[in-house]
């Protein structure tokens, strides 16, 4: 039979043997996976790049993708047993990684208060779900097997499948990488992604040690890996006006959630009254919510009797955010208290008229990992592909992390701290930076 052809922008083709992997194309069709196609793979990125709608369902075909040619150049090697082996199972995961993510992807966590991964074993190993069916038909074994290698602290799967699904250099990044910085625009997602795929070496003495590093050939390729990765951060990840939306929604999000307790009737959707409704929501319930259930809603919400719940709603439906403002600087750095700074600012939103500034005071943090995403383990005994990339260099009895290889590096691998930054409502921005300034 022919192959099953996807038209792919990064990759033109993406093709899926009917004769080999025919189970594969079963498992893409269940309802759980064609729900990523209703989930924005960028949130609400799209707020800021008009182009970024592209959807979790591309994504997961691209891993998938990448992870069957990984999976063909490592089949040359003399690891080909083990990859035969472990074949089915990484195309699976390649697929299966994100079925758990909510609405508006990584953005709705904080709101569901649970990390996707999570929702994504569920969703592997509930007997209920048409995911779980078709795995289970395939090997009895499939599901969990799944599961292992996407749950994070996981250590029964080989290091080395790990590390193609989820580590410093997966197949998962270099796909998400390259296609945010595609649909965004933005242009910074350039690397020689394609060397990186058929230079990959599997080093160990036996299965249990086995991990991924690269030639000393590939260090170039990985170079502009880590810059890419470095100025997609900086540039769309942590955009101050994408993290100004999503601040929003929170605030929103938690605006109702506190009115709906104090016995507040919120008008919420039957989809989230039932989600609301349990603390151990089941799998069916988490995967009913999507995002159109949210904007949904949203629209009801832009028309509630609660002024500060109705005016984020609006906002988030006609773009009109808030304005980020810096905060000042904390007299200890190594221990900010911004409680002065919150108690002045609630006082000048109070003044304004804002009876309820806890609403319209957005503080965000960014994290100190995400400003600077490469962070190798610096020391060579406790270093892996989950903490390190790392080369093969001549010379050497132990693989080599990349920035010692590479010097000038270095500056893109030291831990910067968290940073803080506020929002508030544009009307009101220049008037929060003359506080700010006046308590410096």
């Amino acid at each position: 039979m022919a192959d099953k052809i996807f038209r792919d922008p990064l990759y033109n083709y993406i093709s899926i043997n009917r004769d080999r992997d025919g189970w594969l194309l079963l498992v893409l069709d269940t309802p759980e996976v064609q729900r990523l196609r209703r989930i924005h793979q960028l949130g609400v990125s799209n707020f800021t790049y008009p182009g970024a709608d592209h959807n979790r369902l591309a994504h997961s075909l691209g891993v998938v993708h990448l992870m069957h040619m990984a999976l063909e150049h490592l089949r040359q090697t003399e690891v080909a047993a083990q990859v035969e082996t472990a074949r089915q199972t990484l195309l699976a995961a390649a697929l299966l990684h994100d079925v758990g993510h909510g609405p508006f992807s990584h953005l709705f966590e904080p709101c569901l208060g649970i990390k996707h991964e999570k929702w994504s074993i569920k969703v592997v190993l509930d007997p209920e779900t048409e995911v779980n069916k078709v795995l289970k038909a395939q090997s009895p074994y499939l599901a969990r097997q799944i599961a292992d290698l996407v749950e994070s602290d996981n250590t029964t799967p080989p290091s080395w499948q790990r590390a193609l699904l989820s580590s410093q250099l997966d197949m998962d990044r270099v796909d998400y990488l390259r296609r945010d910085s595609l649909f965004t625009g933005a242009g910074y997602g350039h690397f020689d992604w394609f060397r990186l795929l058929t230079t990959v070496q599997v080093d160990g003495s036996d299965q249990k040690g086995f991990d991924l590093v690269w030639p000393e050939k590939a260090a170039m390729a990985i170079e502009e890996y880590i810059f890419a990765r470095y100025y997609m951060y900086q540039n769309v990840y942590l955009h101050k006006t994408t993290r100004g939306f999503e601040k929003l929604l929170e605030a929103m999000w938690k605006r109702a959630k506190q009115l709906r307790a104090d016995g507040t009737d919120v008008k919420v959707v039957p989809v989230l009254a039932d989600f609301w409704a349990t603390d151990k929501p089941t799998t069916r319930q988490y995967l009913r919510i999507e995002e159109f259930t949210v904007l949904s809603q949203i629209q009801i919400w832009a028309d509630h009797r609660d002024a500060p719940l109705a005016d984020l709603a609006g906002r988030f439906l006609s773009r009109n955010g808030f304005g980020d403002v810096e905060p000042p600087s904390p007299k200890d750095e190594l221990k900010p208290d911004y409680s002065e700074w919150d108690g002045a600012l609630d006082a000048l939103l109070k003044r304004e008229g804002y009876a309820e500034p806890s609403a319209y005071r957005l503080a965000d943090t960014v994290e100190g990992k995400y400003r600077r995403p490469y962070r190798p383990e610096k020391g060579r005994e406790q270093q892996s592909a989950s903490n390190a990339i790392r080369l093969k260099v001549a010379g050497e009895k132990e693989p080599v992390e990349v920035s010692e290889y590479l010097p000038r590096l270095k500056a893109l691998t030291v831990p910067v701290p968290d940073k803080r930054r506020y929002y508030v409502p544009k009307e009101l921005r220049a008037k929060v930076k003359e506080l700010a300034k006046s308590m410096e």
